[in-house]
């Protein structure tokens, strides 16, 4: 008999031993014949040609895989996995669910094996949660990749608990490469006007295939340039009926209020003019300078002026080879060549003078949207920082010099300016992202995922576009391919409650016409934003964390706004407790005017009868008798 109880003890000390391991770390591969997730919709395959390591899942477009993880309650965990995609324009998304406010979600468009991951904490009555991977609203004709996930329990973790309304969190202001973040008072406008629109036109709208129509059909430099002419037929870029004057029209009719125009993407077309001896622009080809026409109107209707920039050229062989010794994989047919390297240094000398011409010539620019950082498409922007030289000065020993003529230089040194400090120099007030290498003022989340978690600390932007591809495609064209209206208030409501910024994409087709579906779509969305415009402009995210899809908050002055997501239908609120001393004055409906009843005890406010139904977002006031601090 004590033999047998012996047993069973140690059985159940191995079988607990077992299953904590377990929960402290997860794995999952594609290397053997277990199934341990489950397709909700679209279509994978299991792969081995292609794959990070052994094998690989393969995600064809508009699929949602699921994987269950068991978890250790009150912990924090790592979650990494290998994800990359093949066009580099779509993206990936990875979503920890079931966890309520401590849900997460992190995008990935890289063309190369990218190691993503990120961090989530499992509250003390939680213990399963789901992690998600889902790809979609390309294009129809790509797919992703996943590989290699890990889930590492690396500690305790404990809730925070108030006797009120937490403390709101400060911004950190950090410096990196000789340049320091903007302070608080410059980053205010962005955070008050929390809708943009975002606009990707070029050549690859006369394909009408998307801004990586050149480098995904691999097409020769010479055979791309004829785009920009009459030559190409029916794919011509003629930008006959660009006036930037109806996009920004449209814009304010939505709400917008800055906008951020792609002033060169990949494909190396300048929409400005550009005296660089290689430079190729529309001021050649249209005797246009397109973005000299965009920002003169939006200045003119007093939006803030956003430019994209990105820091790649595919019309430089050098771009996969930098060293001329070791050329990365490529669709254009390029092999190592001894040459690459000063073709890449010229790619480099192209950016440097066209970063000047784009700081100095167009008079207060108010954001830069940097892009395309990494190197032969592979690795992140700080990986190649030590190319570009983002930070404040050149060094004087890199091995791609930009050639003094080219140079920008510090007045009171100098010295040669890196990318930052001609930015600084020319732009002092700008709002800059991190995706030249340095660490940016504000970061972006990208793509159409969901946006999950906690209230973000600094200035979060999310970039979106309503259709399948940035640039131009038919399936703008197509009503079965455009975001649905719910979707996009959702998002935007989710990045509202999340003190984050939404900048939303149009693709505008090769004649400079924002197609009418895209069109018709966001002035749906600016009537929503118009009704509740109160409890959007100038609101800051919190200060109380949202629980993914019921509910969050946004706050201004004495009002705290309660955005009810979609899955809350309860005809009851009860607020988290308010500071002592604070009373309710009113509570009603945003967009109605409409009364909602209320009951105080102490510092607890309760809710009655706010009418709140499944899948509509509803946003209700409720005004109190001191600010928010």
């Amino acid at each position: 008999m004590k033999l047998t109880k012996y047993l069973f003890f140690i059985f159940a000390v191995f079988f607990f031993q077992k299953k904590v391991h377990s929960q402290n770390s997860i794995s999952f591969n594609f290397n053997d014949s277990t199934k341990n997730w489950h397709v909700e919709k679209g279509h994978v395959e299991i792969l081995e040609n292609g794959a990070h390591k052994g094998k690989a899942m393969k995600l064809y477009d508009n699929t949602s895989v699921f994987f269950e993880m068991n978890l250790q309650p009150a912990s924090t965990y790592k979650v990494v996995a290998w994800l990359r995609t093949e066009s580099g324009a779509d993206n990936i998304t990875l979503q920890v669910n079931h966890l309520g406010k401590n849900n997460i979600s992190i995008n990935s468009a890289l063309a190369t094996w990218t190691k993503t991951e990120s961090y989530f904490n499992v509250s003390a009555n939680q213990q399963k949660a789901y992690l998600e991977f889902d790809f979609g609203n390309s294009q129809g004709n790509t797919a992703a990749w996943i590989d290699e996930i890990t889930i590492t329990r690396i500690s305790d973790y404990s809730e925070k608990k108030y006797t009120g309304i937490p403390p709101v969190p400060h911004r950190e202001v950090k410096e990196e490469g000789g340049i320091q973040m903007q302070p608080d008072e410059k980053m205010q406008w962005m955070l008050d006007a929390k809708l943009g629109m975002f606009i990707h036109w070029g050549l690859y709208a006369g394909p009408a295939q998307g801004e990586w129509y050149m480098e995904n059909k691999g097409i020769a430099i010479d055979d791309y340039r004829k785009l920009a002419y009459p030559e190409s037929g029916d794919q011509y870029f003629d930008a006959k009926d660009f006036d930037a004057k109806k996009w920004v029209s449209l814009a304010k009719k939505v709400g917008m209020r800055y906008m951020n125009m792609v002033t060169e993407h990949h494909d190396g077309y300048a929409l400005f003019n550009s005296h660089y001896v290689n430079a190729f622009t529309s001021k050649q080809t249209h005797n246009r300078d397109f973005v000299k026409e965009y920002v003169e109107a939006c200045r003119n209707a007093g939006l803030k002026v956003g430019i994209y920039k990105t820091l790649i050229n595919w019309r430089y062989p050098g771009y996969y080879d930098i060293t001329g010794t070791d050329c990365k994989p490529n669709k254009f047919g390029y092999t190592t060549q001894a040459w690459h390297k000063e073709n890449a240094r010229m790619m480099k000398e192209e950016l440097y003078c066209q970063v000047k011409e784009l700081m100095t010539n167009y008079g207060k620019l108010d954001q830069l949207f940097w892009d395309g950082g990494w190197l032969g498409q592979q690795g992140s922007d700080a990986d190649a920082s030590y190319f570009w030289e983002p930070g404040k000065y050149l060094s004087n020993t890199n091995q791609w010099p930009v050639r003094d003529c080219f140079q920008d230089k510090e007045d009171a040194t100098g010295k040669p300016l890196g990318l930052m400090g001609i930015v600084r120099k020319y732009q002092p007030d700008i709002l800059v992202n991190p995706r030249s290498g340095w660490i940016g003022d504000y970061t972006c989340e990208e793509g159409s995922g969901p946006v999950k978690g906690d209230v973000r600390s600094g200035v979060v932007e999310k970039c979106i576009s309503i259709a399948p591809g940035w640039g131009y495609t038919k399936q703008m064209e197509n009503p079965q391919r455009i975001m649905p209206l719910a979707n996009l208030k959702k998002i935007f409501a989710d990045c509202i409650v999340r003190n984050m910024c939404l900048l939303i994409n149009v693709g505008p087709n090769k004649h400079g016409d924002i197609p009418s579906l895209v069109e018709q779509r966001l002035l749906e969305l600016g009537s929503w934003v118009n009704e509740n415009a109160a409890a959007i402009y100038g609101t800051r995210g919190g200060p109380l964390n949202p629980v993914d899809d019921q509910y969050g908050y946004c706050y201004k002055g004495n009002t705290i706004y309660i955005y009810l997501l979609g899955s809350y239908t309860n005809p009851n609120f009860v607020l988290p407790p308010v500071n002592k001393g604070m009373k309710i004055i009113k509570a009603y409906n945003v967009s109605t005017g409409e009364y909602i009843n209320s009951k105080q005890h102490a510092q607890e406010i309760t809710l009655k009868n706010i009418k709140a139904q499944k899948g509509d977002i509803q946003v209700i006031a409720v005004e109190l008798n001191k600010n928010i601090e």
